[in-house]
């Protein structure tokens, strides 16, 4: 919405621009507020339908100060590649256990009773054993965070609400108009360009 009005030769335009932003994962549409108010003069050139516009004004940004929301881990996580992973230690960690009981079986009583290979054999074992209460809980924590949700609350607004603004215009036709503006001063620098046609004049 822009409300404009002429002023002593020049003129006023309140430019207000106002937008919510709902996605899922906000408990409630974020709003923005933008006002800027330009106060300016425009000239008129030799040739028909030519002008020059010239102004300066303020750039004022709101963004709702609260966003509260809910996001799903799965979406933070990449907790398919996780279980992926997990799945092939726990593959990795029955094949060693296979390997190592076919070795313990093939070795004769004798050497089953041989310290060194009894040392090595318990090593392995609880090796194994420990690899894979530690898969088998990670993928029990997988599971669980696939269905986990995080709430989360945010605070946010511009360093600075204000800043200044100065812009020209120029009308090449009746049809054809070009529009630069910068703003500066403060936090917040912008530049604004633009190439309007009108239909239908």
């Amino acid at each position: 919405m822009t409300p404009t009005i002429g002023i002593g030769g020049g003129w006023l335009a309140l430019d207000m621009n106002m937008a919510w932003t709902d996605i899922s994962s906000l408990d409630k549409p974020a709003f923005s507020y933008i006002f800027g108010p330009r106060l300016g003069k425009t000239f008129k050139l030799h040739k028909p339908d030519r002008n020059i516009a010239l102004w300066v004004g303020g750039f004022r940004v709101h963004i709702s100060g609260n966003t509260n929301g809910t996001i799903s881990l799965s979406d933070v996580l990449d907790l398919n590649g996780a279980e992926q992973k997990v799945a092939d230690g726990l593959t990795k960690v029955s094949d060693n256990q296979t390997k190592v009981d076919t070795w313990w079986d093939g070795l004769t009583p004798s050497q089953q009773k041989n310290p060194a290979n009894v040392a090595k054999h318990n090593t392995a074992d609880r090796a194994l054993e420990s690899a894979g209460t530690f898969l088998t809980t990670l993928d029990g924590a997988l599971s669980t965070a696939e269905s986990s949700t995080v709430q989360y609350s945010l605070h946010k607004a511009p360093k600075d609400m204000w800043n200044f603004i100065v812009g020209s215009q120029f009308q090449y036709s009746k049809h054809i108009i070009f529009r630069v503006e910068a703003g500066f001063l403060g936090t917040r620098t912008q530049v604004l360009g633009g190439l309007q046609y009108r239909f239908g004049l």
